[in-house]
């Protein structure tokens, strides 16, 4: 089956409507919350000035060896809410959120395993030229619905299940992924400058890094919600995973 790009998006929104409680709220808990914490606790690494792209790699290196644990306890908690997602909109979907949550607990090292092994893959390709290992990561893109879909805990057989699957639509799924990364980095770094520059304004340059960082991190979890449902939507139309999934395009 080729990938149907208005199909995909309308699936997509269908996902995010009939799960939207379910979804805000692990978003809000598992990717909005430590997004922020690290944003306004944190910070980023100190890169003014620095254009050496030693010095950038040195600048990178100490933040993270001086923020280690906030880093990577941050990052697992994000990666953990997306796998969650995953479940809550999977064709086998059943029960409630805290269901949800103790079937993603489970499977979690699975799914760390199986990205460690997609990570490894793309890298390969990278070594090639850029658009092969972006080919692979598209082509590896459904690992993680698959694994919640399936409750698979063999993570070698995760991947060769989205390679089959995506078959003939590496570049189709390349492409629109392209396409929603450059429209949504674009539209929240606009809304970012808008109210930096607002919040200029107001304090008469000191701006107020709370609100910056609130923006910042709404920004970041609605992009990685819709591209959660985006993939959620690509599995359905490429596997048609359920007698219904017609009625989810609808």
């Amino acid at each position: 089956m080729k990938l149907n790009y208005m199909q995909c998006w309308n699936g997509a929104m269908a996902l995010l409507r009939d799960h939207k409680e379910a979804i805000l709220a692990i978003a809000g808990v598992f990717v909005f919350l430590p997004t922020l914490l690290m944003a306004q606790f944190v910070g980023q690494p100190a890169l003014e000035g620095t254009e050496d792209l030693n010095a950038i790699t040195a600048a990178y290196s100490t933040f993270f060896s001086e923020n280690a644990v906030s880093v990577i306890v941050s990052n697992l908690l994000i990666s953990f809410g997306g796998f969650v997602i995953f479940f809550t909109i999977a064709p086998s979907h059943s029960g409630t959120v805290a269901d949800d949550l103790s079937k993603a607990l489970r499977l979690f090292l699975i799914f760390l395993l199986a990205n460690i092994l997609s990570g490894l893959a793309t890298f390969a390709g990278f070594l090639l030229l850029i658009i092969p290992g972006l080919y692979v990561a598209c082509r590896l893109i459904l690992v993680p619905i698959i694994i919640a879909d399936h409750r698979e805990k063999n993570p070698l057989e995760a991947l060769k299940k989205s390679w089959d699957h995506t078959k003939d639509n590496g570049f189709s799924i390349l492409l629109l992924i392209l396409m929603i990364a450059i429209i949504g980095a674009i539209t929240v770094g606009v809304v970012q400058m808008l109210i930096g520059v607002i919040t200029g304004l107001a304090t008469g340059g000191a701006g107020w890094p709370l609100i910056e960082n609130l923006v910042s991190a709404l920004g970041g979890a609605a992009l990685q919600v819709l591209f959660t449902v985006v993939i959620g939507s690509i599995y359905y139309q490429l596997t048609g995973a359920n007698s219904d999934v017609s009625e989810v395009f609808s």
